[in-house]
């Protein structure tokens, strides 16, 4: 990596910098519940595992998977930390903090926040970053009283208040 020309560590680093914002793409795609944006951020042939819910095959698989798991749900936020990048010609290696904040329909005073790491393996392919291997490791979940703000758009679910 030191005995890079400046033209190789430019190229690095911009390789480094989008394979960043795929992680990102996923995580507001996730969010927003858009399962196209989704299933074109993976490999065809991708794998997934969501800790100890979801084996997964295939983008679009994954992306109906990921939306069907969260369809309950008012809200959600993803937060990523993406805390290591490592490129090696077309392929990079992502490892990324999660912190996660979702509101289910049935329970809208109730948040429950997930700490998880994910670990990404993506591909260029035609010049854009798709992932290839995506592992969900949960560390911890705990539940808070929450109150809804104006960012929650609760007219498109069926909210119930106790």
């Amino acid at each position: 990596m030191n005995d890079a020309t400046p033209d190789q560590a430019v190229t690095r680093a911009v390789r480094a910098q989008l394979a960043r914002e795929v992680l990102g793409r996923y995580a507001i795609a996730c969010d927003t519940g858009d399962e196209a944006a989704l299933a074109a951020l993976f490999h065809p042939e991708a794998t997934a595992v969501y800790d100890k819910d979801a084996d997964l095959v295939g983008n679009t698989q994954i992306a109906a998977w990921v939306i069907g798991a969260t369809a309950h749900l008012v809200w959600q936020q993803h937060s990523l930390g993406v805390m290591a990048v490592d490129v090696d010609g077309d392929r990079a290696t992502v490892i990324a903090y999660l912190t996660s904040h979702q509101v289910a329909a049935t329970a809208p005073d109730t948040a429950m926040m997930m700490n998880s790491r994910y670990d990404a393996d993506l591909e260029l392919v035609d010049g854009a970053w798709l992932i290839r291997k995506l592992h969900l490791l949960v560390g911890t979940i705990e539940h808070r009283p929450i109150e809804l703000g104006s960012l929650v758009n609760t007219a498109s679910k069926s909210v119930q208040h106790v």
